[in-house]
This record gives structure tokens, sequence and C-alpha cells, in this order.
């Protein structure tokens, strides 16, 4: 017998309920495994994760019930044994993902017992229901339950209006006289894309930013759909710019955070947060250089010096030299530093009480804490919240919250690990060409003689990002056909919505590269006006 089935004996067994009972009433063993070194503590995840892992496997699940809620109980108190680990590294999250939920539990049916039995009371025959237990969840598993719910939500979007056209009078209540579209439109000016698209975001009802999104253009009339990626990228691109005015930069102006004195109205981070909503509701990856303080606080999260640190590694260094590392008792006379402190260009006094309180070595932790506060909550909580509102507008709380920050960001914003073979490999081709095909051949040629920010460029020419998903390059498949009727005067061209990739068909390499080069370099998409 296996150490997995004896696990599962024991689970499924009497003893469970006594076991069970100690675990709630006694923290004993949770402090215990919080002492523990990482390489212990993986030990223990590993034999109780395997036991669930063996269990979904052999198909379980339905018949060994109580036994999987043990093992699921027992990995979350791991898993907050971890959290509060008094060392100074945890071991990784994905150490807790059991990766045979994804091929044994259909997301969306998960999702809707989760919904159904958050309003009930558990009973013992209350199902497994892994969102109770986001820990477990593999990124793939939560970014399908996500997608699958803002799918649903669509859908239902949809078939409502196709009911409602289908029986105009006397079906729903207070059914409108004309149907509401299954979709949220916006229509733009190219020169006002901000202008436009916050106007229209702000005199729409709220429930319209859960629909299908279609983007068009007044310049032009015969273009019906337009990208949304290219929107994504321009719309994100002006309002993270200096000239917005909408956020403070770090002093290597590589981050943003919420500004102190914003000098634009609140409303507008109310639409920015929509956007950002909006934009992962609708599986787009864009611009969002702010701290991981931004994500931690999405999913409810407390932000750290850690945090401070990336976004200002001078302030940030400085704090963690004095907490960590200082090792003279007279604080107070050597580093001559006070309560009061300028964030943003304004002086704060960090203790509104006491005006200039000298820092010493017994309050340096609660200056170290209330500079991180002030930083990432009191500063900015007024226009925090107001973008905090708009993102969970579109996107749902309690399924965001699924997310660890990290992963998170990387869903939103994607990543830089760039794997151009990768890319390679998984193009695939249409029509006369195939992978022998002597352009093709010189096209790949070419494009090993591209630098780095080029193929970037390409990147963003082929798909609207220059930024790879957080899964990988295997995520991005590339279809390259011939743009017909073309000379070699002709430039490639794209089609975003579906990374493909028109190549005409040149005599050199060299026509082919400087023709590619042109191609990337320009400032496609919106045209700027």
């Amino acid at each position: 017998m296996t150490i997995y089935y004896k696990i599962i004996f024991f689970c499924t067994g009497n003893i469970i309920n006594i076991f069970w009972t100690c675990i709630h009433v006694s923290y004993v063993i949770e402090d215990w495994w919080s002492s523990l070194e990482p390489s212990i503590m993986t030990k223990h995840i590993l034999m109780w994760k395997n036991a669930l892992s063996f269990m979904l496997r052999n198909g379980l699940l339905a018949t060994h019930n109580p036994g999987v809620k043990f093992l699921l109980e027992a990995l979350k108190y791991l898993h907050r044994a971890n959290k509060r680990a008094r060392r100074t590294q945890e071991v990784p999250a994905s150490t807790f993902y059991v990766e045979e939920i994804i091929d044994r539990v259909i997301p969306m049916d998960d999702v809707k017992l989760w919904r159904f039995w958050s309003t009930r009371e558990d009973t013992e025959v209350t199902p497994v229901i892994f969102c109770r237990y986001p820990f477990v969840l593999s990124l793939i598993c939560k970014m399908a339950i996500f997608n699958n719910n803002a799918l649903f939500t669509k859908v239902v979007h949809h078939l409502t209006h196709r009911l409602t056209v289908m029986y105009p009078s006397g079906t729903f209540r207070d059914n409108p006289e004309s149907p509401p579209a299954p979709v949220f439109q916006l229509t733009l000016r190219r020169p006002s894309l901000i202008e436009d698209t916050f106007r229209q975001l702000g005199a729409a009802d709220h429930d319209y930013f859960q629909r299908e999104l279609v983007v068009r253009f007044m310049e032009d009339i015969k273009l019906s759909l337009v990208n949304i990626r290219d929107f994504f990228l321009h719309v994100f691109e002006e309002l993270l710019a200096p000239e917005s005015e909408m956020f403070m930069y770090n002093d290597t102006k590589t981050l943003v955070w919420f500004p102190a004195k914003p000098r634009v109205e609140e409303k507008s981070y109310f639409l920015f947060g929509v956007l950002c909503g909006m934009a992962l509701y609708n599986h787009n990856i864009v611009h969002l250089p702010f701290p991981l303080a931004l994500f931690k606080k999405m999913v409810g999260v407390k932000p750290s010096l850690e945090d401070l640190r990336e976004f200002d590694p001078v302030v940030g260094g400085s704090l963690r030299y004095l907490l960590e590392d200082y090792t003279d008792d007279d604080v107070e006379e050597n580093l001559d530093m006070t309560f009061t402190v300028i964030w943003d260009d304004q002086k704060v006094e960090l203790d509104p009480k006491e005006t200039g309180k000298p820092v010493t070595s017994f309050n340096k932790k609660q200056f170290v804490d209330a500079y991180v506060n002030l930083a990432f909550n009191q500063s900015a909580e007024k226009v925090f919240e107001e973008f905090r509102r708009g993102f969970f507008k579109v996107c749902d709380r309690d399924v965001v919250e699924l997310f660890q920050p990290e992963e998170l960001r990387g869903v939103m914003v994607g990543k830089e690990d760039y794997d151009w073979d990768t890319l390679k490999q998984n193009t695939v081709y249409d029509g006369e060409y195939h992978a022998r095909h002597p352009n093709i051949i010189t096209f790949w040629e070419a494009f090993e003689e591209l630098t780095d920010d080029q193929k970037k460029a390409f990147l963003l020419f082929l798909t609207g990002c220059e930024r790879v998903p957080i899964l990988g390059m295997d995520k991005i498949q590339i279809t390259v056909a011939v743009l017909q009727n073309s000379t070699e005067l002709h430039f490639p061209e794209s089609h975003t919505c579906y990374f493909l990739l028109f190549l005409p068909i040149y005599p050199s390499k060299e026509m082919l590269l400087a023709r590619l080069k042109e191609a990337v370099a320009h400032n496609r998409g919106f045209w700027k006006e």
C-alpha cells in the first residue's frame, strides 16, 4: 500500500473527525509548521499535495469527498503557516499548485458551486469546491476560471438580447422599447482618443462594461471593427505619458504611482480603472508600469517595504538598512532623522500628534511602517479607491482575488522573457508558403539580423503588444501568408486580430530586411494627426 493510499485511508476513516477538530481548535500545528525551514516545509507540502493528486488522477473525487476536503484543509493550514513563517524566504507559491485539477475539474462548474454555496451553510454533503482553496490552483487553472467566467457573462448578455428581440413585450419586467445592445461600443475620433473614451465611459451604464467590446472610428467608415488591441495599446500609452499628469513617476521615470495631490478630477481614476478592467476582461496585455504594490492591493495583500524598494530603491534601501542592518543603539544621535518626510514633493508628518518626532532605535519600525503606509495607502487613498471601484465594475472581485499579486501583474502586463526560437518553431504558413519556401528562409535569416528592440517592435507590429504572455512565447502562434497582388515595393502588413503576417515576395534578403525594418518602425494602428 502506497503512502498516498495510507493517507487516503486515514482521511476517510473515523479518525478524520478527531484530526479535523484538532486543527480547528488549536494553532499548535500551524505554529510548528511556520517555524520549519523551507526544505522541510516543502516535504510536508508535497506529502499532502501528492496524496490529493493521487486521488484526482484515480477518479476518487466523488467517492472520497470528505478525504479530498481534509487534504485541502491540511494544505490550507500549511499555506497559511508558510505565509506567516518566521524566516526570510517563503516556499514558492507554485509548490502548492495541484496540476491535476485543470484536467479533472470543469472550471465553470466549480465557479457555479462556489457561488451557490457562498450564501448557504455547509453540510456534510457540500461538494468539494476548489475555488475556496485558490492556492492549489495553477495559473493556467485560474486564467481558465477568469476567462470562462467573463465569457459566460458576455454570452448571457447576448442571450438576453436575443430573447428580448424574439419576445419584445411581456417577457421581461421593465422591458425597454428597444432591446439593450449585447455589446459595448466605443465610437472614437483618433485625435481625441482619451477625451472621447472618457466621455463615453462616463456616460455609459456600468452594466455595459461587462459586455463584448467593439471599437469604431469615425474616420474609418469602411472599417466596421477596429482591433481592440490597438485601442488599448494607444489609450494606455497616452494615459501613462507624463503629459497626462495623472500619475507621479519615480526618480528613474520607470514606474508610476497615484499622486498625493492629483491634477485631474478623481473621476478620471475611476475611468482608468474601468479601462484596466476591460483590458483584462477582454484578454489584452497592456502597459502598466506600476510596482507590485498595485496588484497586491487589488487582491487584498498589504504592501511592504520591498514594494517601496521597487518603486524608490534609494529610499527603500535606506529604510531597510535602518530597520535591519543599523546596529548602533543611538539611532537618534547618529542619523538625526525625524518622522517628517517628503513624499510627492509634499512635507508630511508621519506622526501628526508630534511634529518633528525623532526616529530612535525604539520607534524605527514604527517609522518604516508609517513611511510604507504613507506611500501606498495614505497619500493616494481617494484616487486609488476610485481606480479600484472602476476596475471591479468590470471584473468580478472574487475571481480576481484567486490570483497571487505576481500572477495578476503577469496576466495583465505580460513579461519580457523572449524566446524567438520558440516563436519561429510555432509559426504556421498559409497558401504557397511553407517552412522551406525560399522567401520564408530569407525572412528568418533577416529576422535574426534585427536588434532586440527591433524584434520587440516586430512583436508589437504583429500582435499589438511588445510583451510576452505570462504563460510564455508558446502562447503566440503567428501565421505567414503571401501579400496578394504585391510587388517588391510593398511593405509587410499584419492583422493583429489573428497574429497574421502578410509577407510580399522579395528578390533579396537585403530588400526584405529593409522593408521589414521600415514596417515595424512605422507608427501603425491609430495614426496620430
